[in-house]
């Protein structure tokens, strides 16, 4: 429910990588034409050719790869990982044409684009550059098909990547289905007789991507899923020593704060967000200080990342002026999860006994939500509200636990 000029705003960054990824790529696929010894005609239609994938590869990049405003150290960082791994594949999938077809290791494309991006940007720049490189090799769509299949199989069974790594039956799916489509779309066309060693180099090239796409999920856990794993389970620890404090001090906004935690960490796992951040959103809100000054001291002193501060400042301010828009969806998954918690417990307050229409108060709750304007300018999406209200209005036991 973002408006025009955020998503104008938020595609303008990626501008520089269009300009330079696309004249290399032309360049360097013309190249690898003009080194096969193709004839003028076939040259100009690589160039062209080239110039059309690399400009839909950047036009794709920068419409789609989603840049996030909670943590934006971390978007910038993480947007230039992508980008490097973009390049990487960009010049794998031009020196692949000078190999055997049944050697091009392009299912780690499919899957390492797909993992640092989204798996719907990954595949489609992935089946661009290999688009690009069944033009200079020559080879025909069976060769295409066999890899598209394989790659888009294998970014299924491999992602989206869990609390634990999985990686043995997702490499045994994926090494099976590239064998079978390569045994059946390359190698059994080959008009001499197939013979032992043909097999060879298909099997290689499943080792290989499997050591590549292993590399990637460890680097990838290292440097990102598990880099405040520690912390975060420190601080969502429900007898830490500040969630004790605000037991004893009130008790009433700690167990606001453990209900909307729930809310948030289920939420959270719906939405596809980060649930460590959300939930430990859900517990601090409360702790969170109003001004300022106190309220960075705080933040220094429980050490919160620039992520979960972002969507504390960001509650904090709409709070102080309830008619604002809300910005991050983690602040509206927040904000909600407070309010339909809160709005319960009033019920209860009055009568411990009430039977709670949840469907009704979710409906209320939101529709207030809207008629104020606080999604007008947030990331959040009709989808991602619809979601939010099923939760909320299933969750008819849990609700007990407020009485």
């Amino acid at each position: 429910m973002r408006t025009e000029e955020r998503v104008t705003t938020k595609s303008t960054g990626l501008k520089a990588f269009g300009f330079v990824f696309t004249p290399l790529y032309a360049l360097l696929l013309t190249g690898s034409g003009f080194f096969f010894g193709k004839d003028t005609a076939e040259l100009i239609q690589l160039a062209v050719f080239s110039c059309i994938i690399g400009g839909t590869v950047s036009l794709c990049i920068r419409k789609f790869y989603a840049i996030s405003e909670t943590d934006p150290d971390i978007s910038q960082a993480a947007e230039k990982r992508f980008l490097v791994v973009v390049f990487l594949a960009m010049l794998l999938s031009v020196l692949f044409s000078t190999f055997p077809n049944t050697m091009w290791v392009f299912v780690p494309v499919f899957v390492v684009l797909s993992l640092f991006s989204s798996p719907l940007l990954g595949i489609v720049i992935s089946a661009l550059l290999l688009a690009g490189t069944i033009l200079v090799s020559g080879c025909g769509v069976i060769v295409f098909f066999v890899y598209l299949v394989s790659g888009v199989f294998s970014v299924i069974v491999f992602l989206p990547l869990g609390s634990e790594m999985r990686f043995a039956l997702p490499a045994f799916l994926s090494s099976l289905c590239l064998l079978v489509c390569e045994m059946c779309g390359i190698i059994l066309t080959i008009n001499s007789r197939p013979e032992l060693q043909l097999f060879y180099l298909p099997l290689v090239n499943c080792l290989i991507g499997l050591i590549v796409i292993y590399s990637a999920f460890r680097g990838y856990s290292s440097l990102i899923m598990y880099r405040y794993s520690d912390l975060y389970q420190t601080l969502c620890d429900t007898e830490s020593e500040m969630l004790l404090s605000l037991k004893s001090d009130d008790p009433k906004k700690y167990m606001i704060s453990l209900h909307t935690a729930y809310f948030c960490d289920r939420i959270a796992s719906a939405l596809d967000l980060d649930t460590d951040i959300v939930k430990c959103a859900g517990y601090y809100h409360e702790l969170t200080p109003t001004d300022k000054n106190a309220r960075e001291d705080f933040y220094d002193d429980m050490r919160f990342t620039n992520a979960l501060r972002y969507i504390l400042d960001e509650y904090t301010a709409y709070i102080k002026n309830p008619g604002i828009s809300l910005s991050s969806r983690e602040a509206a998954v927040l904000v909600c999860s407070k309010t339909v918690v809160m709005a319960v417990m009033a019920v209860f307050e009055k009568d411990r006994d009430a039977d709670i229409d949840t469907s009704k108060l979710t409906d209320a709750v939101f529709e207030r939500f809207i008629k104020k304007g606080t999604f007008d300018k947030c990331d959040i999406t009709f989808s991602d509200i619809s979601e939010m209200k099923k939760i909320f209005k299933e969750e008819k036991l849990y609700y007990d636990f407020l009485r």
